[in-house]
């Protein structure tokens, strides 16, 4: 098999692939002297690459004559995520997290509006969750569901919090204005609990998976009956369950915003419970 030397300097292949990642992971047109300059070539060098980039349809100029993307790198990203597996995206994440905690690890994505299970890894524990795949869940009231309603635009989430939050055992919020409250303190931390607000005896700690678009698409948690994991616990496995969702949002293509603003949730905490585990 051939061996490619990518040790020389960089290629006409390499220049135009880095001109298009930074045009793709652009919030805004880019200029000519902006494309050159973040990807380290002459304009002129530059001025070629996208000429040839615009003939293709990956980029299009705009009327100020900066570049943005083009009709086709639209439809080869509607490919490409029609062809998007899920549970074989999430699974380095999920195998993660295993090696982190005995219990049951779920996987759920957006369908029709709902979170359905996709992808489940039973816990070590002499019991298991009665879980499985397919199955829907109620927003309000699990902890994957809380953590996507937290991190939502409020345009999404509002029709979700004017339904009618029905009550799943005596530990239900049910009030609009308690859960937003709530949803605060998720999008402040970076995760969620479902303290037996779905199921009695049963507790969840769950995290917001993002995709390729900066949306909130779906989300992993850690599932565990009440006297295995207290509600201190929940909270200290918090991190972890967060940096499993890093992990597969990173692998769904997620931009580098979503990612570092959740990662910066997860960080103090890690320490905090290094420091307290150091302490005592």
């Amino acid at each position: 098999m051939t061996q490619i030397d990518d040790s020389g300097p960089p290629s006409a292949i390499d220049r135009a692939l880095d001109l298009l990642t930074i045009a793709i992971t652009a919030r805004r047109p880019l200029t000519l002297a902006d494309l050159a300059a973040e990807a380290g070539i002459p304009k002129p060098t530059a001025h070629r690459i996208l000429r040839l980039l615009v003939a293709r349809g990956l980029l299009r100029q705009t009327d100020d004559r900066s570049y943005c993307l083009g009709p086709k790198m639209f439809a080869l990203s509607g490919k490409a995520l029609s062809q998007l597996d899920y549970p074989s995206e999430a699974g380095e994440g999920l195998r993660w997290l295993q090696a982190r905690t005995p219990d049951a690890i779920h996987f759920a994505a957006m369908t029709g509006g709902v979170p359905v299970y996709v992808a489940k890894i039973e816990g070590r524990r002499p019991y298991r969750m009665a879980s499985t795949i397919g199955t829907s869940l109620p927003v309000h009231c699990t902890s994957i569901g809380k953590a996507i309603l937290a991190f939502m635009t409020p345009d999404r989430a509002e029709p979700y919090l004017r339904s009618s939050l029905v009550r799943r055992t005596p530990h239900t919020i049910t009030s609009a204005r308690t859960l937003k409250q709530q949803l605060v303190e998720i999008r402040a931390r970076g995760f969620a609990i479902d303290d037996e607000e779905n199921e009695e005896n049963v507790r969840c700690v769950g995290a917001p998976v993002f995709d390729a678009r900066g949306g909130v698409i779906g989300g992993v948690s850690v599932s565990s009956a009440i006297f295995d994991l207290s509600l201190d616990e929940a909270l200290e496995l918090g991190p972890s369950v967060l940096t499993a969702a890093l992990k597969i949002s990173t692998s769904l293509g997620a931009p580098r915003e979503a990612i570092e603003s959740l990662a910066a949730l997860a960080e103090p905490m890690r320490q905090d419970g290094l420091a307290s585990a150091e302490n005592g």
